[in-house]
């Protein structure tokens, strides 16, 4: 930030404390980072460098200097009136000694009031395993500040998540001992530099991503849903956060595509997956089939038992897709077979 800029921001934080509306809410996303919902208005908020006075001991307030993004602002004591409007004031805001030993560290970042986005998962099965992906509104440099899983019992509330050091991977724990682990997918860790807090950043090419989670003991028969949210933030400590309402499993499974291993005059074979759930008589799969040149008309798919289909020696095309019968859950993605017919032997014509 530069000199200029840094004087800005002490002029609106002095005019704002006469003027100044405050934030629409504040939260701890986690330890250090706080995450403030503005509606777009002038605001401002206060943030202090030490809480207690065990922590002030041998501390002068005038003795306190305050950093903004690794810029000095001039600005001493134990407070620091943050200006907030729009998408500004955000940032990493750091408190010193005199002697420039650390004090204390707090991400700020902006939320507008309503600006959730929806966040879509899947599950290959019922082994406890599922995947979660966004979708970001554009490219940019992200940062993942946090994942969250979390069954919804009667004391959601005291779910915690812990980052682990690389600020690839997060792990839920609740009251009811449901432990959720996520890892990312996809991360290039960022060179932040010794004065700032940030996890993993994600340079987007491909404008979304996302995080494989898995339940240790997942439950065999579901009686709380599960959701995820995701808490992501862009250069201008922007928060943007996705999530969903909750979910069963049972509800996202989507099975991986058949392998069909065998075609010929009158039969044609396939198998489960092999990242299906076992035993497969407990975790039954239904078939569809079609026979085209395509495997988009689902209109005049025909259902069948989970792994063969009686065929002709017209049979050129064949594409099965299977799903879970017992709920009305994904189908796989269609599995495609194109086959030369059998020649029949002159004599019998």
């Amino acid at each position: 930030m530069s000199s200029k800029a840094v004087r800005l921001l002490v002029i609106f934080s002095v005019y704002l404390m006469v003027n100044g509306n405050n934030p629409k809410s504040q939260r701890t996303l986690l330890p250090n980072v706080l995450v403030l919902e503005v509606t777009g208005q002038q605001a401002q908020f206060t943030l202090p460098c030490l809480d207690s006075t065990a922590e002030m001991k041998g501390i002068l307030v005038e003795n306190i200097v305050w950093m903004v993004n690794g810029a000095d602002t001039r600005i001493r004591g134990n407070t620091f009136l943050v200006y907030l409007e729009e998408s500004f004031g955000g940032g990493n805001y750091t408190c010193y000694s005199e002697e420039r030993a650390l004090l204390n560290h707090t991400l700020v970042l902006l939320q507008q009031v309503g600006s959730k986005r929806d966040l879509n998962c899947t599950a290959q099965n019922y082994d406890g395993g599922f995947h979660c992906y966004w979708k970001y509104p554009k490219q940019s440099l992200w940062t993942v500040a946090l994942v969250k899983a979390e069954r919804l019992g009667p004391s959601v509330e005291d779910t915690r998540c812990i980052t682990n050091a690389s600020g690839k991977s997060w792990t839920s724990f609740s009251s009811e001992d449901t432990i959720i682990h996520c890892d990312l997918d996809r991360a290039v860790a960022p060179n932040p530099g010794p004065l700032y807090y940030s996890p993993t950043a994600l340079d987007l090419d491909t404008g979304g991503n996302g995080t494989t989670c898995r339940e240790t003991c997942p439950q065999p028969e579901e009686t709380q849903l599960l959701r995820v949210s995701v808490c992501v933030y862009s250069e201008n400590f922007i928060l943007e956060e996705y999530s969903n309402v909750g979910f069963y499993v049972r509800e996202i499974v989507k099975p991986d595509k058949v392998k069909i291993e065998k075609v010929n005059a009158t039969m044609a074979e396939w198998s489960y997956p092999e990242s299906w759930s076992s035993p497969h008589s407990y975790f039954p799969l239904v078939s569809q089939v079609v026979v085209r040149k395509n495997c988009k008309n689902v209109e005049t798919a025909r259902a069948e038992t989970m792994d063969r289909y009686s065929t002709s020696y017209k049979t050129k095309i064949l594409c099965v897709r299977i799903r879970d019968p017992l709920y009305a859950s994904q189908w796989s993605d269609w599995s495609r077979h194109r086959s030369v017919p059998m020649q029949r032997s002159k004599r019998w014509s």
